[in-house]
């Protein structure tokens, strides 16, 4: 895919060619500019093949741009464009290397006549290496994984500019995930070393957008081979999901989907290394959600019924029903699990709850997970979480008196060093459990109703007594005067010397 730079200080100049190359050339992206400095920038940030710039523009102009891109090493294609019709700008053109030069108003053919000679030299002169090429393939292909909309043309078009041959006898694609520490580029050219010899021409690989490794070729042994060779290196635990085979490279995109949906049955059969979707495919989905049973334990949670909240957790994740349909149910099952147990839950108990159980962040996504069991065992470890602090809320709703005692220590020891971890581990409650509760029991957070009850034994200091503004600051818990001062007239709107001189 090409890059076109557009510098031109008349934005409905650029913008006009802009939309000419877009619709004459959908395939190359394009860049605009108001300046020759904001070009350079470009530039250098998206190293454009084509540069196509106005003579006169603010900051630096035409000449100037293309002068200060002679000691590059990469320089782009060059098409001056100028209101005036001067021959000294074209002598001064023609000297740096200006491929042409196009006057205003530009004319539609010429531009793209233009365009097409300089793409069609750019093509004949990159005589790509094979690791250029490799690259090159790698984003074409891509480019028709991303673009759903794609017509046959241009796809067939696409093929014939990575030099891929159709394969005559079909082929397959397979996804491979390394499960180990060496991934991406490295994980890839592992796999090109021990590729067989014979194979190298006939397969071709590359990285998807998510840096996984992708395989085309026509032998389906070849996924059996690699899974042996790789089984041997302690760095990885691979898993390939195998496509059907097709017989033409325009279903591309379906049969790498078709190979992306087998990997995910590597969740539910953690043994097997390569799945071939032709053996999961007519995999059925049940016909209903257990959602009374989900219900169920959500209403349990905090009761003492913990050991049937474990029995209906073991109906709904029932793995040989599981194993036996899509993976789209157990995806549907953990959706439902979050929507109706988990979000309800932290909407209810608010964001202290959710840093408490950060588990959640994990279980939200069953591939967080290298496999049904393991996630099993995390959902259901988070469940008895939930229900353990869902009892403690109970008891702590119940039992006012833990927030009474709390109150009154508060009352009592305020002109101390105070703060919430001291108040929650005299009357023996976990923290967060106690901020959520102090909250919900007196309206305000701990720190402003600390604040309260010094400001207001303040008052009656200031009032009824004759200590010194600062000598009242230490007595109910403000070593720093300045700080009482601020604290006193954020709450009472004055200071303390104004309160005192009010209130006689």
């Amino acid at each position: 895919m090409y890059k076109v730079l557009i510098a031109d200080d008349e934005k409905n100049i650029r913008l006009g060619i802009q939309a000419m190359i877009k619709r004459e050339y959908p395939n190359i992206e394009t860049y605009t500019a108001a300046d020759g400095q904001e070009s350079l920038e470009i530039i250098n940030e998206m190293d454009p093949d084509i540069l196509i710039t106005d003579i006169k523009m603010p900051h630096l102009d035409g000449i100037q741009l293309i002068k200060e891109l002679q000691d590059r090493g990469k320089k782009p294609a060059l098409i001056i464009l100028s209101g005036y019709d001067d021959f000294a700008y074209a002598k001064e053109a023609i000297k740096n290397k200006v491929q042409d030069y196009l006057l205003k108003p530009v004319n539609r053919s010429e531009l793209f006549s233009t365009l097409n000679t300089i793409i069609e030299e750019l093509e004949s002169s990159n005589k790509m290496t094979y690791q250029h090429m490799d690259e090159f393939r790698a984003s074409q292909l891509n480019y028709i994984l991303l673009n759903p909309n794609l017509q046959s043309e241009q796809i067939e078009s696409l093929y014939q500019k990575m030099q891929i041959n159709p394969f005559e006898n079909g082929y397959y694609v397979g996804v491979i995930n390394p499960g180990g520490d060496i991934e991406g580029t490295d994980f890839l050219n592992r796999i090109n070393q021990i590729l067989p010899v014979k194979e190298t021409e006939e397969t071709i690989t590359f990285l998807d957008k998510d840096d996984r490794s992708i395989i085309i070729t026509a032998d389906s042994l070849l996924f059996s081979h690699l899974k042996s060779q790789l089984g041997r290196d302690r760095h990885f635990m691979v898993t390939i999901g195998v496509s059907q085979k097709a017989e033409d490279l325009k279903e591309l995109k379906e049969t790498y989907e078709q190979a992306l949906a087998a990997l995910k049955y590597h969740f539910v059969y953690p043994r097997s290394q390569v799945i071939f979707y032709e053996k999961i495919k007519g995999k059925p989905s049940p016909s209903s959600m257990p959602s009374d049973l989900i219900n169920k334990i959500s209403n349990m949670l905090g009761t003492d019924r913990e050991n049937e909240i474990k029995s209906y957790l073991m109906q709904v994740m029932d793995f040989d029903v599981i194993a036996s349909s899509n993976i789209s149910y157990l995806e549907s099952l953990n959706n439902e699990i979050n929507e109706v147990i988990f979000k309800g839950f932290f909407t209810k108990l608010g964001q202290e709850s959710l840093e408490t159980f950060k588990l959640l962040n994990t279980v939200e996504n069953i591939y967080n997970f290298t496999n049904f069991h393991e996630y099993f065992h995390a959902l259901e470890d988070l469940l008895m979480r939930i229900h353990e602090y869902n009892k403690q809320m109970k008891a702590v709703y119940s039992e006012q008196k833990y927030m009474d005692r709390a109150i009154e220590y508060i009352r009592s020891n305020y002109h101390k060093d105070l703060n919430l971890a001291v108040v929650s581990n005299y009357i023996s409650l976990n923290y967060s459990y106690f901020s959520h509760m102090f909250k919900e029991f007196t309206g305000q957070n701990f720190v402003d109703y600390l604040k309260m009850v010094r400001i207001e034994e303040a008052r009656k200091l200031l009032k009824e007594t004759e200590y010194k503004v600062f000598e009242i600051s230490e007595m109910v818990g403000y070593k720093n005067p300045k700080q009482f001062a601020r604290v006193f007239r954020e709450i009472e709107g004055i200071s303390p010397k104004e309160y005192r001189e009010m209130n006689g």
